[in-house]
């Protein structure tokens, strides 16, 4: 009777696994690094019956005109540059996260009174929009665009590049001018310009974007002004061809402290 017992148990064994098999056979998977019909770090292969390989969406191609809704702002995107400044060659990959704004969305109602926020982008400006923001791609006329939520906005500007005579800030954000390297030691060692670092979460205010609206519809000013030393806890690095400078998007609330250099 023991044996018997065992044998059945060693046949219920091999059916579960031959059920586990087939279930696994027939999941969807989006992402992973192996699926059925294709092992990492070779070919392509065509998927096992059974089975469905999600790849990246391509983007959208649309013939009429495109309305953003909400915060989203549609976007046509900024050429690539094959090459920076200093004669390095870019990869194909790497697109630039800019673009000229050709359409604005309404904006978003304030949840607890309704009131609605009006966007602080406008057709026609040029924005740098933060590279970890959410965005989604669209051909419209042959022409690449993505919709872009105002949040992930980080700089707009006028001309062909941005300066600091031409930039303006959204709604919320201010950009802060990083302080210079420090290049001597607290005991009077000169420091390499390899060794000497930037300090990331402290600079001077260049320009102020227009506060958050409360719920009655005020607009509360920001509690920094231009000229204001700031610490802040962290923000988005973003390049400025202005000398040897270095400049950072803040958050408005990100900001911890504030003084007047002396």
């Amino acid at each position: 009777m023991a044996m018997r017992a065992t044998r059945s148990a060693r046949r219920l064994a091999v059916v579960a696994i031959l059920l586990s098999g087939l279930a696994l056979r027939s999941l969807t998977f989006c992402g992973s690094p192996t699926v059925a019909g294709r092992q990492p770090g070779r070919g392509r292969a065509e998927p096992s019956r059974g089975s469905y390989i999600c790849r990246q969406a391509v983007s959208l191609k649309v013939d009429g005109a495109v309305k953003p809704l909400g915060k989203f702002l549609l976007l046509k995107s900024a050429k690539a540059e094959e090459m920076t400044k200093g004669g390095l060659l870019l990869p194909k990959s790497e697109k630039p996260k800019e673009g000229e704004v050709v359409a604005v969305g309404p904006g978003e109602a304030i949840a607890e009174s309704g009131v609605m926020v009006p966007m602080s982008v406008k057709v026609g400006e040029k924005v740098l929009y933060s590279k970890y923001g959410a965005s989604e791609t669209i051909e419209c006329s042959g022409e690449d665009h993505v919709l872009v939520r105002e949040d992930d906005v980080l700089l707009k500007y006028e001309g062909d590049e941005p300066s600091l005579e031409q930039v303006s800030m959204p709604r919320g954000k201010v950009l802060v001018k990083l302080l210079a390297k420090e290049e001597e030691t607290s005991f009077g060692l000169l420091l390499s310009k390899e060794a000497s670092k930037q300090t990331t979460t402290a600079g001077k205010v260049i320009a102020v974007g227009p506060g958050i609206v409360l719920a009655n519809g005020d607009e509360q000013p920001s509690p920094v002004q231009v000229g204001d030393m700031v610490r802040f806890r962290y923000g988005d690095e973003v390049d400025l061809d202005i000398g040897d400078d270095q400049f950072s998007v803040v958050s408005s609330s990100n900001c911890i402290a504030k003084w007047q250099d002396a």
